[in-house]
């Protein structure tokens, strides 16, 4: 049933004739326009950078977690930029690190980092200490304890654990030891096999950190020093190194993704008469998205977005989807009328594959158009260099591949012109009368009602197995997806997440202390942090610092009110309520120093025992059990509850994990409200090009149900819920569409009586050229397979499952659903024209004189 927007559709096909007219009559110009835009595209990537940092670009903009971490970031930089480095030390033979041969080792590397590594800065030499304060204390209490042992002091010291007294301080081991063995009546530590140390850096300017955690990788890896401690080192710097280097890595494959496609559309531009071959425009059509890319990138970067890893994805989509196009036109150039003039021929060429082209490339632009709208900037950046590249590569393929064919085509039609016989492929021309009779016989078989019922069948299974695997999906992200399995930051991951289940710690960030000095001010931020301590997974009190008992104690201490209590027999120490000054606070930060870093306050308001001494503040607390994102996620959203139960003292709660657990919560609506709102999108871009109402309901149907399949057997194949594979569902939607598009505008194109030849029509003409594209675009991911990562991985999976699923449903379930709803339609209008036809034969039967105006006029002569 066509629709009204048919109209539009006619002006597309008119405007297409008069363009490849234009093309067939000023080829080399043509060509030469776009290589000038190509040429002033380069000059963007003089603005060329990239960003690979997954904690920023793979979190949504307005998660909670941004927040916090920029909250707790502005506290930490006192002194300028801020860098952490990590450090995981274990034996060689994974034993316990305090044997002596191996302690002495560990204490040597981690006073080498501490004390003598040496970075140059505008010639002035820098170490650790002069880059480090005010956090230059941060793993004192790990240097204590080897001190104490070092030395045989365990006599004196009863060193216990998660934390232990040394000359009075209480000090928190539990951050820095672990798979630590105690003994059961003290806690007195006995062994530990993993120490993890965490080096803040601070300076006005990034690149001595840089440097100096070079020097820790160089020392810790490469020095061979220290042979029985095994050293990893980990930072967002190191990570986003990884990644960068893995997309550098990756995008030489293109090359080879090229060549093979090279190869393939050679294979498959060869014709039954060899004039008609077209081996070297195939050749250079492969070429065209190539120009596409260095435009596209070119375009982008001189807007300044930066380039992503994942953007080498969207370069071998832009191969993808210019091949796919090569196919189309020269489809539609051999199915032209050879007897025209090239231009005129070129003009028919156009309006055909043009119009084709265009629905796919609309389709294509609304599906990457979403995730342009996607608040997760890897999702966003993703989007925007695929729309770009979609309608780079469709103007490329639409003007200068019939450019090329124009040029070359005198050459065919000289040689058609030539009297002898005429050179052929013998077994072109088989191939081309079997697979004219497949397509023949597919037809005939789609029609019949047993097909019917057994694609109907397989559906339900395939959705049933779809189900399945989208329930059972995991909502997780790691480094390790986004790195080389075997690089040294994703063994440092897989190491830390097996050890940091003993306990991590969470920050605390009190923005807004209030007046302590007024006893319900100070009991609430008491309250506050008893609440954290037991909040889901808490290690306990013992795993907290803060700076508040101990100043109570301070202050207790001075005004001598503790006292002893006699109760049932047993002496215990009951701190009576203290009087809260802040006159106090600067001498009791300079007696304890490391609890320095974690206090913002002001000497002199201190003095004026004013509530403004004590800006802001922050304490830590432990967690233990959960690592993994998706399980931390009831841990964060508690934290985010205690929270929100003192507005008053502006709380953020941060943990260097906050933003990735942030991405399991947004993922699965983002996922499907990008689904069911590009579904309908299609839908609408449908009623435009295609607008015929069971092509539209039939194509429609097969897309939902190809990401439908997709989503679900990537979960089955391994692949998680998470910003790589919701980008990859992105490009599923966009390549389902293409084939769906393409089968269905065809149909509706075909002006014959019965749907067994509309499908005769549709395969024979646009079958061959749909399962190319499917073809060629697995070819050009596949070189992913030599080179493997998650990322290329997650790519090749979901363009291997669109592929299968979208040509078994462009090619055997939307024919099935065109011709069985084409048979309704026929059927209903045969019944309608049947009950018109008897009704107008029963009134040819009936006296004129029925009608109301011929009562009472009649000519005397007339007879009855």
């Amino acid at each position: 049933m066509r629709l009204p927007t048919a109209k539009y559709e006619v002006h597309m096909r008119k405007f297409f004739y008069k363009f490849g007219f234009f093309i067939g009559t000023h080829p080399r110009k043509c060509i030469g326009f776009l290589l000038l835009i190509t040429a002033v595209s380069c000059l963007g990537f003089l603005r060329f950078h990239q960003i690979n940092n997954a904690r920023v670009t793979f979190t949504a903009h307005d998660s909670p977690s941004h927040t916090e971490g920029a909250m707790f970031f502005e506290f930490l930089r006192q002194n300028g930029t801020l860098h952490m480095i990590e450090v995981l030390f274990q034996a060689s033979d994974n034993g316990s690190l305090l044997r002596p041969a191996y302690r002495h080792q560990l204490l040597g590397i981690s006073k080498e980092i501490v004390q003598n590594l040496t970075v140059t800065t505008n010639g002035k030499p820098q170490t650790y200490g002069d880059m480090c304060e005010p956090y230059c204390e941060k793993n004192d209490a790990f240097f204590a304890m080897m001190d104490i042992f070092e030395t045989n002091s365990t006599d004196s010291f009863e060193l216990t654990y998660p934390t232990t007294e040394i000359l009075g301080h209480q000090m928190l081991l539990a951050n820095n030891i672990y798979g630590v063995k105690t003994r059961a009546e003290d806690r007195q530590i006995l062994s530990f096999t993993s120490v993890i140390l965490r080096f803040y850096l601070t300076s006005s300017t990034l690149q001595p950190m840089l440097d100096f955690e070079d020097e820790v990788v160089k020392l810790v890896y490469d020095s061979g020093k220290y042979h029985l401690i095994a050293g990893q080192v980990a930072s967002d710097n190191l990570v986003a190194k990884e990644v960068r280097r893995l997309g550098t890595e990756t995008a030489p494959w293109l090359s080879v993704a090229l060549a093979i496609l090279c190869a393939f559309l050679v294979v498959c531009s060869l014709r039954y008469r060899r004039s008609e071959s077209k081996p070297l425009e195939a050749c250079l059509g492969a070429l065209i998205p190539v120009l596409s890319g260095l435009t596209t990138v070119g375009m982008v970067s001189a807007t300044g977005l930066a380039f992503q890893s994942i953007i080498v994805s969207t370069l071998f989509l832009v191969i993808a989807i210019g091949i796919d196009d090569v196919f189309i036109i020269l489809a539609a150039w051999h199915r032209s009328d050879k007897n025209l003039d090239i231009p005129e021929r070129l003009a028919l060429t156009v309006q055909d594959a043009g119009c084709s082209m265009t629905v796919t490339t609309i389709t294509n632009l609304v599906s990457f158009g979403n995730g342009v709208l996607s608040t997760t900037p890897v999702l966003q950046t993703f989007a925007i260099y695929s729309s770009v590249a979609s309608v780079v590569c469709y103007i490329y393929q639409l003007v200068i591949f019939p450019a090329i064919i124009a040029i070359t085509a005198p050459k065919e039609y000289k040689e058609l012109d030539k009297m002898e016989e005429e050179k052929t492929w013998e077994f072109i021309g088989h191939l081309s009368v079997w697979s004219e009779r497949m397509w023949h016989k597919l037809a005939a078989i789609i029609e019949t009602n047993w097909m019917r019922f057994l694609t109907i069948s397989i559906l339900l299974g395939y959705w049933y197995l779809s189900v399945y695997g989208i329930f059972t999906m995991e909502t997780d992200l790691t480094i390790q997806k986004m790195a080389d399995p075997n690089s040294r930051i994703v063994k440092f991951k897989r190491a830390g997440d097996q050890i940091l289940k003993e306990m991590q710690s969470v920050a605390i960030l009190v923005k807004n202390p209030g007046d302590l000095r007024n006893p319900t001010g100070l009991q609430n931020l008491q309250n506050l942090i008893k609440d954290f301590e037991s909040a889901k997974f808490s290690y306990g009190k013992e795993s907290t610092i803060c700076w508040l008992d101990s100043y109570l104690d301070f202050l207790a201490f001075y005004e001598d009110s503790e006292e002893d209590f006699e109760d049932s027999g047993n002496s215990t120490k009951i701190r009576k309520p203290v009087n809260f000054t802040y006159t106090d606070l600067p001498n009791f930060l300079n007696a304890e120093s490391h609890f320095k870093p974690m206090i913002r306050y002001s000497e002199k308001d201190c003095e004026q025992n004013s509530p403004k001494c004590l800006e802001s503040f922050i304490f830590t607390t432990g967690f233990t059990t959960v690592v993994k994102y998706n399980e931390m996620y009831p841990v964060v959203q508690d934290w985010r509850r205690i929270a929100a139960n003192y507005p008053q003292l502006e709380v953020y709660p941060y943990t260097e994990r906050s933003n990735f657990v942030d991405q399991t919560v947004d993922m699965v609506d983002n996922i499907w409200n990008t689904v069911i709102s590009e579904v309908i999108c299609m839908g609408l871009t449908f009623l435009l090009f295609v607008p015929d109402l069971n092509s539209i309901c039939s194509a429609v149907f097969a897309l939902f149900s190809v990401n439908f399949g997709v989503f679900g057997f990537l979960s089955l194949w391994g692949v998680g819920m998470d910003p790589v594979s919701t980008a990859s569902l992105l490009m599923s939607i966009g390549f389902s569409v293409d084939i769906s598009a393409h089968i269905s505008y065809h149909y509706y194109q075909v002006d014959q009586p019965t749907a067994r030849q509309k499908l005769e029509h549709v395969f024979t003409h646009i079958g061959w050229p749909t399962l190319q594209g499917g073809l060629s675009t697995m070819i050009a991911m596949s070189p992913i397979v030599i080179a493997p990562s998650y990322l290329g991985l997650v790519f090749l999976k979901t363009v291997v499952l669109v592929c299968t699923f979208g040509l078994i449903h462009g090619l055997i379930v939307l024919p099935v659903f065109l011709s069985f709803f084409d048979e309704v339609i026929g059927s209903c209008r045969r019944k309608s024209l049947k009950i018109t036809d008897s009704t107008t034969s029963f009134t040819h039967n009936l006296p004129t004189t029925i009608n109301i105006k011929d009562l009472g006029y009649y000519e005397k002569d007339e007879k009855f």
